[in-house]
């Protein structure tokens, strides 16, 4: 891992060379990809208060068992010729492979015979193979294959999604894509889909370029106003509504803050301190600004449950009454117990991240996975990892780990990134429940919030740091400074918000313009 004064993350590999063609040895390890980052991308400066980062370095863990290629900003692109170029749509009941259609050029169908490969097209009756998923690179020195467009570019080009791929049992993951470490290729921002080969390589598609913005957060004034007043967690619905928790004496209380301004609130049980809120929403944003060939059709498949909320009690003694602390979903239909528990804690504490008592107890690193199932640390014993099943109704005790739990995020359909006591992070397969050490923060993370655009998470430290992170290849780049003790949160908007820890240091809400192009 390297740590880099930076806004973005800029991964550094280009698209790997192979010996004949075959997927490289299992252990690879996952390496960035080349992206660059245009002239309306984000500068790191804040819309108020907070202030531009120091420099500081850091050393990368290694990780044998790499699962996939760095993903940064990318994607809608543009047809590799003006024919319709063969494209794929995974099948989801099969084990990653993508079903092709025979492409035709433009002097009629059938001219090329078999030119069924998702990175073929026929061109004058001739079969045109891309640089997609070709190992070794037929691109020339100094140029890496852009698997967007499918074609050779300049590693500084606009728009360019490069890197190598990493082996997945049989298939080989490129840019846009991740191993499930069972044998799959996965989508990860800034992608939606997965083309393979028949060979099995694989990489992202349908992705974007641009951010897509397609909603607008409360208005600032809004946010420091009442919704604000002893906040200690926030995060952001796919629709821009804003979400908190406070942290007060006596009765504590949910908060949604709509677009328009509206405020609407939901008392907790007894006098439960809260800590985490989150909230379910997509992975990647709605990749419909540009048509894709032979897939215009395509929309977004709706996950159950997008928009659902949840959030953390906790304690550390002297509570009222005998309620149990844990996590808790919002339930609006039932005015008579709105916040019921799905998953019950026993009292842990810890030496951060606030390094305050109050805000360092109990469950901590609430984040939801797919499907509706939700993950926080420490509920049962500091570092042990349970989930609740909404859907099945279950609670399990999914792994222990080293230390305490800070933060969790999502990062792909089937994995987690968990930061623990101290900084270090692992990424976590909520399938093989097998937890791989990533890299070292060096801090104590308060937060870490996704970017459904890059898939780059972002790091509130307790030093005040804001950090990048790519998930999958550990490289670390500075962001900002906070102003104060808070915690960091990303609108689809396309602003990394700040907030204060007010119980602890009183602040104001302020934002940071995150890249609108890569």
């Amino acid at each position: 891992m390297t740590r880099r004064y930076s806004a973005v993350l800029l991964a550094t590999a280009i698209f790997g060379c192979g010996d004949d063609g075959t997927p490289a040895d299992e252990t690879t390890n996952a390496t960035p990809a080349t992206t660059t980052v245009g002239a309306t991308t984000g500068t790191g400066e804040p819309t108020t208060a907070p202030t531009s980062s120091i420099s500081t370095s850091t050393t990368a863990v290694s990780d044998s068992d790499a699962t996939g290629p760095g993903t940064l900003p990318p994607t809608a692109s543009e047809p590799l010729t003006t024919t319709a170029p063969t494209t794929t749509t995974p099948d989801p009941d099969t084990t990653g492979t993508a079903a092709s259609t025979d492409a035709t050029g433009t002097t009629g169908p059938g001219l090329c015979g078999d030119c069924d490969e998702p990175n073929q097209a026929c061109v004058d009756g001739e079969c045109v193979t891309s640089c997609q998923g070709q190992d070794p690179s037929i691109c020339p020195d100094g140029q890496v294959c852009d698997v967007i467009s499918g074609e050779c570019k300049d590693q500084l080009s606009a728009c360019t999604l490069a890197g190598e791929s990493v082996t997945c049992n049989a298939r080989s993951c490129g840019p846009g894509s991740v191993c499930d470490d069972q044998g799959t290729c996965l989508p990860v921002a800034p992608c939606a889909d997965v083309a393979c080969t028949s060979e099995g390589a694989c990489w992202g598609v349908l992705c974007q370029c641009e951010r897509p913005v397609g909603c607008d957060d409360p208005p600032l004034e809004a946010l420091n106003g009442p919704f604000s007043d002893k906040i200690i967690g926030i995060d952001f619905a796919d629709d821009c509504t804003a979400w908190m928790v406070t942290l007060r004496d006596g009765t504590d209380y949910l908060r949604r803050l709509l677009p328009n301004g509206e405020l609407s609130e939901w008392p907790g049980v007894s006098n439960l301190d809260m800590g985490e809120v989150k909230v379910l929403r997509s992975l990647t944003v709605p990749q419909l600004t540009a048509p894709f060939p032979l897939a215009d059709d395509y929309t977004p498949t709706h996950k159950e449950g997008l928009g659902e909320v949840a959030i953390t009690y906790t304690c550390i003694g002297g509570c009222d009454g005998d309620d149990p602390q844990g996590v808790a979903r919002l339930v609006e239909e039932d005015p008579q117990n709105p916040l019921p528990i799905v998953i019950i804690a026993t009292v842990t504490t810890g030496l951060g991240p606030f390094e305050a008592p109050v805000a360092d107890a109990g469950p901590q690193g609430l984040t939801w996975g797919v499907d509706r199932v939700l993950y926080v640390g420490n509920s049962t014993a500091n570092g042990e990892y349970n989930r609740a099943d909404l859907e099945a109704g279950t609670q399990e005790l999914v792994t222990t780990l080293p230390a305490r739990v800070h933060a969790s995020a999502p990062i792909s359909p089937v994995h987690l990134l968990i930061a623990l006591e101290g900084g270090e992070l692992r990424r976590y397969n909520v399938i093989t429940q097998i937890a791989t050490p990533v890299a070292q923060l060096g801090a104590h993370a308060t937060a870490l919030s996704q970017d459904p655009f890059t898939n780059t998470v972002y790091a509130s430290l307790s030093t005040l740091e804001v950090v990048a992170i790519d998930p999958f290849t550990g490289i670390i780049d500075d962001f900002a400074v906070m102003p104060g003790k808070g915690r960091v949160a990303v609108s689809p908007s396309g602003k990394l918000y700040f907030m204060p820890a007010d119980y602890l240091v009183p602040g104001d809400i302020s934002a940071w313009d995150l890249p609108a192009s890569f």
